[in-house]
């Protein structure tokens, strides 16, 4: 009995690890674009030969969606919005003139579309993710300006408390900045906003979504127990003082390896977008009757199924006594059956991937849903990860994940989903407003002043409250600079 125990226990303990394994490829291929995830699927299926293509199966350019994702568009979609699965063959040359206008009308709309993002940009790109008000936006903006090119915080939070209060006129405390900064230590990728390359590295493991498994909790122990061994490569000592078999080491130096030092550098030092690079991984489109309709952009991604020949073949060794097998037959079959397991994992994770993209695509554009009927940005309402997440009930990590590396074409232009985040702002009635509305104002009050005389910040601020916006004129100034506008005198 007791060995039944051990042996069950140890059963339990492969189907939790095998359980963490597969969240792992879940989360890795929904972070992943539509023709990043193209090669990946590529690579399967060189390298699994009980995944094949379905050849079986024909998709139209909008085929149907996953049952949960029609279902749910169907029966509960309250804004319109109808839901495809699969937008055909857009992948490879997917020209802006045939969708959506081309460059140049894109570029009116705020030239997202082919601009240069520093890694600041980026990072700048994430704040509307979250819910912060604009003294903490001030802050956190600050807090990113002083990270190293690295990605790394190594100015001393007491140092930036002086600057900020003496130079800035920003009054804060240690504990703000604390909180602050671990709200930057949430944004992509992870590790940024670490104030040592230790932290970087346990905030990488913390935020894996297998962050759990025995694998990763031995890995947080060596990075805050053995740190200064790790530096020095000494995994001998490592191994002694914890016990661990060889076989744990090996895994641990290629979780090691998989790690970033340098999270800031891995989003390049100026992040160069053109259209034909570009395949967006949504398409938004209104169908006749004027309703929103939604679709995935399967790009080259073939249909998959799992072998039938395969299966055929383990079905007939169903029943046999292992006894009466060879050495040989019985290897084949276990390695057969591994195979079989990791093509249905791998194709389970492909559908969870869709219904995930779905889900919080449906629900951006039922949150912006004024936006995707009429292309004004100034309809734009406040919107962070948190909103999305709770409506989903998805993790804040998985909608990050997909928020942030994701496309969306619709027929004012093609956005980057992490383009309709955007925080908070009061009207004059105490109503909010997203922030891009109030930036999108203040740029028509500036198009439409005399050039001959040009208005102050003061003025515009007056302009906007007739508007009613409940701004001050360091606001003002605040959104002009990020705007690219000059002061007034340099605008004759």
């Amino acid at each position: 009995m007791a060995n039944q125990f051990s042996q069950t226990g140890t059963q339990v303990q492969t189907q939790t690890q095998q359980l963490s394994l597969q969240q792992l490829l879940v989360s890795q291929l929904t972070e992943m674009p539509v023709e990043a995830l193209y090669e990946r699927v590529d690579q399967e299926l060189k390298e699994n030969i009980a995944l094949e293509r379905d050849s079986s199966e024909e998709e139209s350019p909008l085929s149907s969606a996953d049952g949960d994702a029609t279902a749910s568009a169907e029966s509960g979609d309250d804004d319109g919005i109808q839901s495809y699965g699969d937008a055909g063959d857009f992948g490879d040359a997917l020209l802006a003139e045939d969708y959506g206008g081309g460059a140049s009308s894109r570029e009116e709309r705020g030239g997202v579309v082919g601009e240069m993002m520093s890694f600041y940009d980026q990072l700048e790109e994430q704040i509307g993710f979250f819910h912060l008000t604009e003294h903490e936006e001030e802050i956190i903006r600050y807090l990113i300006g002083s990270l190293d090119d690295d990605g790394l915080l190594r100015t001393s939070l007491q140092q930036i408390q002086d600057e900020l209060e003496v130079y800035h006129n920003i009054p804060t405390s240690q504990d703000e900045l604390e909180h602050i900064l671990s709200t930057l230590q949430r944004f992509e990728p992870a590790g940024i906003g670490a104030r040592s390359l230790q932290e970087c590295l346990l905030l990488q493991v913390r935020r894996s979504p297998d962050h759990a498994s025995p694998l990763k909790q031995k890995l947080e122990r060596v990075l805050t127990e053995q740190f200064d061994n790790l530096m020095q490569n000494h995994w001998d000592r490592i191994q002694r003082s914890m016990k661990l078999t060889d076989s744990d080491v090996a895994r641990l130096q290629r979780e090691v390896r998989r790690l970033n030092p340098r999270p800031g550098s891995s989003m390049g030092e100026a992040l160069g977008k053109s259209l034909q690079q570009i395949t967006p991984d949504f398409i938004v489109d209104t169908d006749p009757y004027g309703h929103l309709t939604l679709s995935l952009n399967n790009g080259r991604i073939p249909p998959l199924r799992v072998s039938e020949d395969d299966l055929g073949f383990l079905h007939s060794y169903e029943g046999r006594d292992p006894k009466t097998l060879s050495r040989s037959e019985r290897d084949g079959v276990l390695y057969l059956r591994e195979r079989v397991e990791k093509a249905r994992s791998f194709i389970d994770a492909l559908q969870q991937r869709r219904r995930t993209l779905t889900q919080t695509m449906k629900t951006i554009m039922q949150l912006q849903h004024s936006f995707f009927e009429s292309g004004d940005e100034t309809l734009l309402r406040p919107m962070t990860l948190e909103d999305v997440a709770q409506r989903t009930g998805l993790h804040l990590s998985t909608v990050s994940r997909v928020s942030n590396s994701k496309w969306v074409q619709t027929p004012y232009g093609i956005y980057p989903l992490r383009w309709f985040f955007t925080s908070a702002a009061r009207m004059q009635d105490g109503d909010e407003v997203s922030v891009r509305s109030i930036k999108a104002t203040l740029q028509e009050i500036i198009d439409a002043e005399d050039k001959r005389h040009p208005l102050s910040d003061d003025a515009l601020a007056t302009q906007l409250q007739r508007h009613g916006f409940d701004v001050a004129r360091r606001t003002v100034t605040k959104y002009r600079i990020a705007l690219g506008i000059p002061v007034a005198r340099l605008r004759r």
